[in-house]
């Protein structure tokens, strides 16, 4: 069985941005502008320079004018994807991309969402996540009221996600980035799973997926007011 260097990136970015419409009402929530590009441009050029070479995305809502503007987009990456003539969910969507790829070369992937940016030791991740055939990243945030925490056992294994409380404390949160192994990848195309998060890493069946504590910058764009917030940091810090 080839291995990669890299894995694949599988891209989540199919759902409505029901959310943010009222910001961004015209455009799907991966093409919303950052700074002076859209999020995609941002999140293509960083997965480029971390040595990612092939980006699967996840389409759905207003997917062509995704399409249209990777077609125009000069990188040295091989861009895939996939249009959901449904919503799948984040657990369907990936199951779905997996049909696309032959497993003797593509026996481990990586899977981002499309609405948050994080700067991490991608080699580190890797490593941390191959250990254990699986692998979230997590983050330290000052305020985890409108994310939700993460819960971990002695090993750094998740245990938990817990819902969202509202309270204004500091928290380990999920930083949208999974590492999976072929295990997980032979499990997860059987799976019926809708939600990745709440159906498939919180089943009691579930393989061991590593919290992987790293990361800086974190952003967040889901909300009107968390995108107000990602355009200040973006120009501050990325």
């Amino acid at each position: 069985m080839k291995s990669q260097t890299m894995p694949v990136l599988i891209v989540l970015a199919g759902g409505l941005g029901t959310r943010l419409k009222s910001v961004v009402s015209d455009q799907p929530k991966i093409l919303a502008p950052i700074g002076e590009h859209p999020y995609l441009y941002h999140l293509l050029s960083w997965a480029e320079s971390k040595g990612v070479s092939h980006v699967h995305l996840c389409l759905g809502y207003l997917a062509k004018q995704v399409i249209d503007w990777v077609q125009d987009f000069n990188s040295s990456l091989k861009i895939t994807w996939q249009v959901e003539g449904r919503q799948l969910g984040t657990g369907g969507a990936v199951r779905e991309a997996l049909s696309h790829f032959d497993i003797c070369y593509y026996n481990e992937v990586l899977v981002c969402n499309g609405d948050t940016f994080i700067d991490f030791n991608m080699p580190e991740f890797l490593h941390l996540s191959r250990m254990s055939g699986g692998g979230m990243l997590t983050t330290l945030v000052e305020d985890s009221a409108r994310y939700g925490t993460v819960k971990k056992d002695e090993y750094n294994n998740l245990n938990q996600l817990i819902e969202k409380s509202g309270l204004h404390q500091s928290g380990e949160v999920n930083a949208g980035w999974y590492y999976f192994s072929l295990p997980h990848i032979n499990r997860l195309k059987k799976s019926k799973a809708v939600s990745l998060e709440k159906d498939y890493l919180m089943d009691s069946n579930t393989l061991p997926i590593t919290c992987v504590c790293k990361g800086e910058n974190f952003l967040d764009f889901g909300t009107p007011d968390s995108y107000k917030v990602a355009q200040s940091l973006f120009k501050e810090h990325i």
